[in-house]
């Protein structure tokens, strides 16, 4: 029951829960607490030590959590505030090969909250979480305590394109015209819209869920600070650091008209 680690350190908070529900009363969420939970609410997530309901159609998959790597060690850290922003990546070939590459990062800080992307084994697309947003992820430097991470995992060179027809039908390569350094003339993988239309539904819900949708969207490429980042409720690593360029091509279509 890895997933429920977090949410498990406090069992006053679990039995207050399981008699709201109406599970068994025993202080320990597991596997029929949370069918209880998801009954009673319907879609959640894990937000700072606690079942948060979201309004998004496709169930929050908890099956593949980072809270003990494959080695034992762990990537992540306790967050003493709750989160300002969230910060948008991309990451791996689909959801479980970016889920692989997190788990069996030995010696590497790399981890992230959630994961989009599509299931190549049930061929859906699927929304994994993989740390409770209590826990700080390691995947944007300095901007970590700050934020939740996402990572949108289709990969946008073009090297992996055959791999990515496969799970993205949609997809197509293009040639970069936005005006940015990091990515002009580059001849990318560019997002199609159902898979971009699913990122936004979440990217959207998730906002909302963490009471964050009073916060403006970064809609620029600037680069900030981290302390100006945070003022955004949604932004791309591009954003963070001047040698990222995820997800420029993407953005507009990933969040960029969220209202």
């Amino acid at each position: 029951m890895e997933q429920f680690s977090h949410i498990n350190k406090n069992k006053d908070y679990v039995r207050e829960l399981q008699e709201e529900v109406g599970a068994s009363v025993d202080g320990i969420y597991g596997p029929g607490t949370h069918r209880a939970v998801r009954d009673h609410y319907g879609n959640v997530i894990f937000h700072m030590g606690k079942v948060v309901p979201i309004d998004f159609d496709v169930e929050v998959d908890m099956s593949a959590p980072l809270y003990e790597l494959d080695d034992g060690t762990k990537n992540w850290y306790l967050r003493k505030k709750d989160p300002d922003s969230i910060c948008v990546h991309w990451g791996g070939l689909n959801s479980r090969h970016c889920y692989n590459v997190f788990n069996m990062a030995r010696g590497r800080h790399v981890s992230s909250h959630f994961l989009l992307g599509y299931n190549h084994k049930q061929q859906k697309l699927e929304v994994l979480q993989c740390l409770d947003t209590g826990l700080v992820a390691y995947h944007a430097g300095k901007f970590n305590k700050y934020s939740i991470g996402i990572d949108v995992c289709m990969h946008p060179d073009q090297k992996y394109w055959e791999k990515t027809q496969n799970w993205y039908p949609d997809a197509s390569l293009q040639v970069c015209k936005i005006p940015d350094s990091r990515v002009k003339g580059r001849k990318i993988v560019m997002i199609g819209d159902e898979f971009a239309g699913f990122c936004e539904e979440f990217l959207s819900a998730l906002r909302k869920a963490v009471d964050l949708q009073d916060k403006p969207i970064c809609r620029d490429n600037e680069v900030y600070a981290v302390k100006d980042a945070a003022q955004f409720s949604i932004v791309g690593h591009h954003n963070i650091s001047a040698k990222k360029w995820d997800v420029i091509p993407w953005a507009e279509k990933l969040y960029h008209n969220i209202d």
